[in-house]
Order: structure tokens, then sequence, then C-alpha cells
């Protein structure tokens, strides 16, 4: 259990500001509606990446007033184009330093229009003033900040009208959704400190109890709350995707209790954090009563999701416009070869432990297909068909899978999706591996570290399952998109040699 707020995972982190979005109107989007897969990110917006998104509006609208002024036929000249680079990157980095980008700040309305010009004013006039005072040249004067300011402004306030629009739109995905675990005082104090934070950048939508499922403090100690039940319901509201973040409010002392909910909670994709002991409560000021320790983290989110997200629909749109026609000719040689459909249906499970159906084309008699993946696929399975034999040999079988990719269901690179009934050494996955569950923290893939390091194809053995299992959880801590990138070039030398394939 990581306690020590001085260790790598353990990182202070502020309960206002930077996770998410609270104080939106109601009526956003349901969870239910949010559930599925898709295009859309599987939690809240990454506000990291919203923040981001409306500083460069916020650039392109001083930019765009720079250049628009360079054009006008000055007496003394205009700005250069160098001087208005540097200002459209000092007036993001200004409105940064005032909090423009805070979550009260990105909702439009008249508190965001002050900000977001309170950073151009002070941007663009502050440079051109400096470099007047520093003698950089006779051409810097407070006229030019003005007519400067004036032609930003406009696409500024419009930037940032429509970004608030946006933002209240969706709502119901803006936000970070909180579950509170614990009823003692100290969960009751850190509740009444958020619903006293105006800005608070997440929404407790209730409680859980670690010990019992029971209050132990008045409703009216948690303004409103829901009491959920125990760790089992809290499991399985974050496996409905409803649930953004954990926050443990119990005792930092009791270090065994903390570490037994970790135990619980670190095979899920949710971020946990640990709520300020009651002495902050007693001792220190309104910032350390929102100050939160970090314990765990949702893997690939933020930016990291983007990046995640362009690589794959690139990929799977890619791989879709080379492989058109092989594939075409792929689902000709089956339909000539044995009588049925083209492709095969299995169900798999996926991120969060949430079942799909993965595609694959058929490589088995039809009557003799195991939906359930039951009896593993092994060398010479007299099941498999003539041309099943060699799409199994070269993996050719798993194309239709980047369907699954743009559906959201799938990840181009991921750890590969297993069927619940296939066992290892005779026994289920999860009695195998403790850990097993953790590999559904990120969306699966066509192929992954497990399968370029040579565990791929049936588990006859336990051992197998767990280097498997190992090398898929190793890639999770350590994703990069240059991780990514070596997995892909492996994948095609070792498709390109026929190696390791039943």
């Amino acid at each position: 259990m990581p306690s020590d707020p001085g260790s790598k995972d353990a990182q202070l982190v502020p309960a206002v500001g930077d996770a998410g979005w609270a104080g939106f109107a109601s009526g956003g989007r349901t969870a239910a509606k949010r559930r599925g897969p898709g295009w859309r990110f599987a939690g809240p917006l990454p506000p990291a990446v919203v923040a981001s998104l409306v500083a460069a509006l916020d650039m392109a609208a001083t930019a765009l007033g720079g250049l628009v002024l360079h054009t006008v036929p000055l007496r003394r000249g205009p700005p250069s184009p160098e001087l208005i680079g540097f200002v459209a990157l000092l007036v993001p980095c200004v409105g940064a330093a005032i909090g423009a980008y805070g979550p009260a700040r990105l909702l439009g309305g008249r508190r965001a229009g002050m900000a977001a010009l309170t950073a151009l004013v002070v941007g663009v006039g502050g440079m051109i003033l400096a470099a007047a005072a520093l003698g950089a040249g006779s051409n810097f004067r407070p006229v030019m900040a003005a007519l400067w300011v004036g032609l930003a402004a406009p696409p500024l306030l419009a930037g940032r009208a429509a970004a608030g629009w946006g933002l209240r739109a969706v709502a119901g995905r803006a936000q970070q959704r909180a579950v509170l675990v614990g009823s003692g005082p100290q969960a009751a104090r850190f509740a009444a400190a958020v619903r006293q934070q105006p800005d608070a950048a997440l929404r407790l939508i209730g409680l859980a109890d670690d010990r019992a499922p029971h209050m132990a403090a008045p409703a009216s100690d948690w303004g409103g709350l829901p009491h959920l039940g125990g760790l089992d319901t809290l499991c399985s509201l974050i496996r409905r995707g409803v649930v953004d973040q954990v926050i443990l409010a119990l005792p930092w002392t009791d270090e065994d209790r903390v570490a037994a909910v970790m135990r619980v909670l670190g095979d899920y994709p949710v971020d946990v954090r640990l709520a300020p002991d009651l002495l902050a409560y007693r001792c220190g000021g309104e910032a350390e009563r929102l100050r939160l320790l970090r314990l765990a983290d949702r893997p690939i989110s933020g930016w990291a999701a983007v990046v995640k997200a362009v690589e794959d629909y690139t990929l799977a749109i890619g791989a879709i416009a080379v492989a058109a026609l092989p594939m075409a000719l792929i689902a000709l040689a089956i339909r000539l070869d044995s009588p049925g459909p083209v492709l095969f249906r299995q169900r798999r499970t996926g991120f969060n432990n949430r079942d799909f159906y993965v595609l694959k084309f058929r490589t088995m008699y039809v009557e003799a297909t195991d939906h359930e993946a039951v009896r593993q696929v092994v060398s010479g399975d007299p099941r498999v068909t003539r041309i099943g034999a060699i799409l199994r040999r070269t993996s050719l079988d798993e194309l239709p899978q980047v369907f699954n990719v743009l559906k959201g269901e799938m990840s181009f690179i991921g750890p590969r999706p297993h069927a619940p009934g296939t066992r290892a050494g005779g026994r289920p996955f999860e009695q195998v591996v403790a850990r097993y569950a953790a590999r559904h923290k990120v969306k699966p893939g066509l192929t992954g570290l497990a399968q370029v390091r040579g565990w791929r194809g049936p588990t006859e053995t336990e051992e197998k399952l767990i280097r498997r299992v190992e090398s898929d959880l190793e890639y999770i801590e350590t994703w990069s998109p240059w991780l990514d990138f070596t997995i892909l070039v492996r994948t095609l030398l070792a498709v390109a040699r026929m190696r390791n394939a039943c």
C-alpha cells in the first residue's frame, strides 16, 4: 500500500481544479447512455485535454489578431512574425497562471470572458511594453497593444463561448463521478468540504462502506448522498462505468484497512485517492482539506488516451484500406472451402470485464464450432478446415477485428481478449492468476506484448497463462506510443515468418 506521500506512486493532488468538472447543469447524458464502447471516451472528458484545447483556441485567437495587425500599414511598422508567435504562446501561459482554465472558467459566461481578456491584455500589453522598455525596437508602442487586443478579443470571446457551450452540452461526461469509501467523521468532513467548494472538480455520487453495509453517521451529515452498500456494490458500479474516482475517507494510520481496500480496487480501471486525515480539518486551511493522496490511476488516461485513440483509428482505417482486397479473397476462399458463414462471432471479455463479440474469419467446420472456447484449438485439430489452418498459421483469421477497433470495443495493440470459458491446466484463468482481472483495465488488442514474446496460442499449462498475464500487466504499466510501435513491427515480422502459430 503506497502510503508514503514521498513515494513514486503516492502523490498529493488537489480535489478541485484538475480532476474534472462539477457544477454542470443537470440533465446531461446519463451513465447508462455512456457505458457502451464507441468513439467516445470510456470515462469523463480528460480535464487536461479540455483545458489544453481551450488554451489552443486562445492561442489561435491571439495569433489571428496579430496577423491581421501585421497586414495594417502602420507608420512605425507592424509586429514581426516572431513577436506574434511569442505572444501567442505567452497568452495561454498567463491564462494558466491566473486560473483561466479552471473548471468554473471553462463554462463560458462573464467569468470565463473576463479571465480570457485579462490573459490577453496582460500577455499582449505586457510583452510589447516590456520590449519597448528594454529598447528592443521603436515599433513597440501602447497603441499597437491596444489594436492587437481589439482585433484578438472578438475571436477569443467567440472561442470561449463555443467551448463553454460544448462543455455544457456534454455535462454528463465532463465531470469526475466520485464515491467515498468510509462512513465515519473523516468522510463526513470531506463531503462537507466538497459541498462548500463552488469550483469542486468532482461530483460525489454516494458512499460505500468497506466494513459493513450500514450508515455509521446520520444521513444529514452527508448532504443527501445515498449509501450504496459495500465494496461489492461499488465494484459493480465501477464495472458498469458509472464511477470515475474512489476516495478513501479512512484513517491514515490504519494501513491494513487501506491496503485491504486497495487489493479489491486494484484490478479496476478507476482512480483511487486517499482523503485528508482528521488532523488536516482541525489544523489545516481550505486547500489542505481538499488535497488528496494519489494511490492509483486509471491507465492510459488524459492525453495518453487521446494518443491511443488516434493510433487505434489510424491503424484500423489503414489496415482496412490495405487489406480490403485480401479480405475479400479470404472470404471467397472460405465459402468455396466449406459451407457456412464467412465470419465467426465469439463472446470475449473486454475492457472493465465487459463482454463483447469478437469477429474472426471462420476457420472451423460449422458443426464443430466452439462458441464458448471450452476446448482450445491445437495443431492438427480435425475441426479446422484447410483454409482455416492457413489462416490460423498466418494469423489472418484475426483481420476482421479491425472492425471491433473501429467500434471502440478493442484497441489495435493490447492484451488479447479471452473467451470466458477458457481454461489453463483445467482451471479457469482467474483461479490460476490472482491478478488476472487487472489485464482488463485497458481495451483488448489484436496483438500485444505477450504475443510478440511467444506467449500465444493455446494455454495447455498454467505456466503459459502466468507468463502471458505477466506480459499483459507489464504492457499496461509501461505503455507508451513507442512500445506500441515496437510491438506492431515485431508482430508484422512474426506474421511474415509464420512463427508460433497454431
